[in-house]
């Protein structure tokens, strides 16, 4: 097996990865709604909690993606 065939494999491994992060990040958002809104939360507590975190999720996507344009320069 070359090189080029082991890097494209940890690439892909890698895509897979980030595809299950993106869904685990969906599925943490929808059960963080419900449960905000089975409390006494105000609208606005709940839109700066929600905004909080998917400001934050976006970022860990970011530096993810950015992490991948590294590796794809070695391909």
């Amino acid at each position: 097996m070359n090189l080029h065939k082991i890097v494209e494999t940890i690439f892909v491994i890698l895509l897979i990865l980030f595809l299950i992060i993106m869904v685990i990040g969906i599925m943490t958002l929808i059960t963080f709604i419900e449960e905000v809104n089975n409390l006494d939360v105000s609208f606005s507590m709940r839109m700066l909690f929600i905004s909080g975190m998917a400001g934050v999720y976006l970022y860990l996507l970011r530096m993810i993606v950015n992490k991948f344009s590294d590796f794809h320069r070695y391909i």
